[in-house]
């Protein structure tokens, strides 16, 4: 009996996996795949309603999700133990598909989530999902085909967080236009793009 196939995506903060790859995994969820989201940080400190925000997003994604403890900008510090944290995730579960921040993300934390992973998830596809004010400059070589159903799917996920929408990419219109242009990329009316860390090809074909 066939499995259902697994995707696994790494969010240093609560939203960053919606806002880089939301699309997809509302796409992945409605063709059977199960997807499990791993928060590093809620920034509980600053904003203490993330927790709730994240809970309901993922609700609306139809994913499961967990949070972990890390402080928001001491990833660097932290880096063994996010490390084990990653491995023993990995021992756990066999994902076909790993989603991480972009290795060319200027974030501190960004970059050591997605170091980490290419160490602790060795026999799987890893894809690397853009946060377009984080990347002054990166190859987007993997496109995923979306559709407007997908789309909103994303932005209802977002909505959720209330706390978050001071920020200027934090709006519906900015959300559409990343997705818009990356779908006249594919010849698609939308997609998300994505670079290409490692994939594992008897997992595709």
């Amino acid at each position: 009996m066939s499995r259902n196939k697994k995707a696994l995506v790494l969010s240093p903060h609560t939203d960053d996996a919606e806002l880089g790859c939301g699309g997809t995994i509302a796409k992945m969820i409605e063709e059977g795949w199960d997807v499990h989201i791993i928060y590093f940080s809620a920034v509980a400190e600053r904003y203490p309603n993330l927790v709730e925000e994240a809970a309901e997003s993922s609700k609306i994604m139809g994913v499961t999700h967990e949070i972990l403890n890390f402080y928001t900008r001491f990833f660097p510090r932290d880096r063994q133990e996010i490390l084990q944290a990653l491995y023993d995730h990995s021992r756990s579960i066999q994902y076909d598909v790993v989603f991480t921040p972009t290795t060319t993300d200027i974030h501190q934390d960004h970059g050591v989530v997605t170091e980490e992973a290419k160490r602790a998830f060795r026999n799987c596809t890893l894809l690397g999902y853009e946060l377009p004010w984080n990347n002054l400059s990166v190859s987007l070589n993997c496109f995923i085909p979306l559709k407007e159903r997908h789309i909103k799917k994303k932005i209802l996920a977002l909505d959720c967080y209330d706390s978050q929408k001071h920020n200027p990419y934090f709006n519906e219109k900015f959300f559409r236009s990343v997705v818009k242009m990356r779908g006249i990329q594919l010849a698609s009316d939308f997609a998300e793009g994505f670079e290409t860390i490692k994939v594992r090809l008897d997992q595709i074909i």
